[in-house]
């Protein structure tokens, strides 16, 4: 399943009942960082894909963000300092997180329209 959501709806994505909670177990504070981007009206999905809270997010965005990632990769080769390695690092990490926030999501969606 590859349900599309928006973005603001998914960082606002609340759990109904104790499975659900169980299995969309995110850290409040993650959760939030990615809220106080999103007050900015914007924000980069992986470093490449520009998004808004209005925007619809799936798995396909994440993949998309990842060839993006190769593409750039392969034109320019790695980072050319320490600062941008961690800004890789990070929005690779977050990344992810937004990854299992989807897939998270996807599983919760699933289980609702089986009931």
């Amino acid at each position: 399943m590859n349900k599309s959501i928006t973005v603001l709806n998914l960082f606002n994505f609340i759990p109904l009942n104790n499975k659900e909670k169980e299995i969309f177990d995110f850290d409040n504070d993650i959760i939030n960082e990615f809220k106080t981007n999103l007050d900015k009206g914007m924000f980069y999905l992986g470093g490449f894909l520009k998004m808004s809270n209005d925007d619809y997010i799936n798995i396909d965005s994440i993949k998309q963000v990842r060839e993006m990632s190769k593409i750039r990769e392969i034109e320019y080769g790695g980072p050319c300092n320490s600062f941008e390695a961690n800004s890789i690092i990070n929005h690779e990490r977050k990344l992810r997180i937004i990854e299992n926030m989807l897939l998270k999501y996807n599983i919760i969606m699933e289980l609702r329209e089986k009931n």
